[in-house]
């Protein structure tokens, strides 16, 4: 469905550093990086960009993103990568029955308040 996606941050050093952390354990690189743009994905893609963006209200209100891990051990080491470089904990990583009967992940909010989720598995 999506061919890409875009969120605006207020400093992309300190961004670029986050999501480099998070994204490693999940097969994921800085694929692209520009003064003003980097871009993340596997084996040359870019289908995750970040941007500088001023203002007030970085974060969309209620907008939500979601990255898949292979493993719960992949989804461990994103969420400690996130809370080491500024994350804040919506929910902790690990088993969320409440969820589904087989959910295991983490949801936090970056450094700018993007809501990010890493995941096991599709939710259906």
């Amino acid at each position: 469905m999506f061919d890409h996606l875009s969120i605006g941050v207020r400093d992309l050093d300190v961004a670029g550093r986050f999501y480099d952390a998070v994204f490693a354990p999940l097969g994921h690189a800085k694929t692209w990086a520009q003064p003003n743009e980097l871009a993340y994905g596997a084996n040359g893609a870019r289908h995750f960009w970040l941007y500088p963006a001023g203002g007030e209200q970085i974060a969309g209100i209620g907008a939500h993103i979601a990255f898949r891990a292979e493993t719960n051990e992949a989804v461990d080491q994103a969420y400690a990568a996130a809370i080491a470089h500024g994350a804040k904990t919506l929910r902790a990583a690990g088993l969320h029955l409440d969820i589904g009967p087989d959910y295991y992940g983490a949801i936090v909010l970056d450094p700018d308040g993007n809501k990010i989720e890493i995941v096991v598995g599709v939710m259906h």
